[in-house]
């Protein structure tokens, strides 16, 4: 019931109609901010632009970012970057049902104090882009969001309203950090998401940039100005999630496991320093290798341009897979100590450049560390 509810009311657009009408003098648009939710596509909190003309009879709740689930060869695309996003909209009333009543979600309403004119530009500049051949775009995380295009709509139609360099709360952290505020430390999806993010996410984003996420925008908006006075009316709560209740240490969680591994690895591996454990390094740097080709992949195989030059690819090194089923024979030849050292300061490099970003990453790459350290100095090897 929950999978029809979303994708009754945020993935079906709706046809925009022919001609655009003209908005009466008591027509509003709002700002509305829907609070983050539990699953990970409603992990950073969502906006809407509603535009409100009771003389008219329109409501409508313009949402970027919607995709179908039947488009051909939806995952594979996904995984590319290819999946082509797009605008909808829907009326207010089922938005604030699914995400109070359905999601329990916040939902918070900012007005804009905008003239006439800037409300029918931001109409027209919506009805415009609910065209057949407008709708669709490519969906950029950081850069061309939910979020972000509000931002840019609601700055054209009101210039200047945006003092940049005087929001100094929204200032000083990388993309890499404000997506990580939302995150738990301890989760899977949060090193997942880290271990496949390259450079491009530790660009420290200034202050429109980080309106990236709604929330942002919304103290955007409420920090905004006109001729001194404010752009938006003060935002008012539509809907109050329940504060989510602390979580019980979890033992499977990624830091207590890797924390874990790594005592046991450097165990076998001072008590088998001496020895061959060839199926035990093979297991290793087979499961470390298959998820450091997957991540290569992202960087040079896709259009997710932020996973592009990932230090990931010195953390886990692919090329140790398939590699491993020579550097750790014990009768392989020197040539395979130098790979193993070789490795070993590639990896070593990996780790260290993730403690400036998110220092928990370096668990993983300890792993192959400590197996490549005592390959290369303690395991004897044949002259060929």
């Amino acid at each position: 019931m929950k999978k029809f509810y979303l994708y009754l009311f945020l993935f079906l657009p709706f046809i925009g109609s022919a001609s655009i009408p003209t908005l009466s003098p008591r027509a509003q648009v709002s700002l509305v901010t829907f609070a983050p939710g539990k699953e990970l596509h409603a992990a950073f909190g969502h906006a809407v632009i509603w535009v409100n003309d009771p003389d008219q009879g329109i409501d409508r709740a313009y949402s970027y970012g919607t995709f179908d689930f039947n488009t051909d060869n939806f995952y594979f695309k996904f995984l590319k970057g290819t999946l082509p996003y797009s605008i909808s909209f829907n009326s207010m009333n089922d938005l604030v049902y699914y995400y109070s009543e359905i999601e329990k979600r916040g939902i918070q309403i900012q007005n804009l104090k905008l003239t006439d004119p800037q409300k029918m530009q931001i109409f027209t500049a919506l009805e415009i882009n609910l065209l057949p051949e407008n709708k669709n775009y490519q969906y950029k995380f950081f850069y061309d969001n939910c979020s972000s295009r509000l931002r840019d709509m609601i700055e054209k139609a009101a210039p200047g309203a945006f003092k940049w360099k005087n929001y100094h709360n929204l200032e000083g952290k990388s993309y890499r950090d404000w997506m990580n505020d939302y995150l738990k430390t301890n989760s899977w999806v949060t090193f997942g998401m880290n271990l496949a993010l390259g450079v491009p996410a530790n660009q420290i984003a200034n202050a429109s940039e980080s309106c990236y996420l709604p929330d942002n925008l919304n103290l955007s908006v409420q920090q905004a100005k006109v001729n001194g006075q404010k752009l938006a009316d003060a935002p008012y709560d539509v809907f109050v999630s329940k504060p989510t209740e602390p979580e019980n240490h979890d033992w499977f969680a990624p830091i207590p496991l890797l924390v874990f591994f790594n005592l046991l690895i450097a165990f076998v591996s001072i008590k088998k320093r001496n020895s061959e454990i060839f199926i035990f390094d093979v297991f290793l740097f087979s499961l470390l290798g298959i998820l450091a080709w997957f991540i290569f992949f992202l960087a040079v195989g896709t259009d997710h341009e932020v996973m592009a030059y990932n230090p990931s690819s010195l953390l886990l090194f692919p090329l140790n897979f398939p590699a491993v089923v020579w550097f750790a024979r014990k009768n392989r030849s020197g040539w395979w100590t130098y790979y193993c050292r070789f490795a070993f300061i590639l990896t070593t490099i990996g780790a260290m450049w993730t403690l400036f970003y998110f220092p928990w990453i370096a668990l993983v790459g300890l792993m192959p560390m400590i197996r490549l350290f005592f390959l290369s100095h303690f395991i004897k090897y044949s002259h060929d």
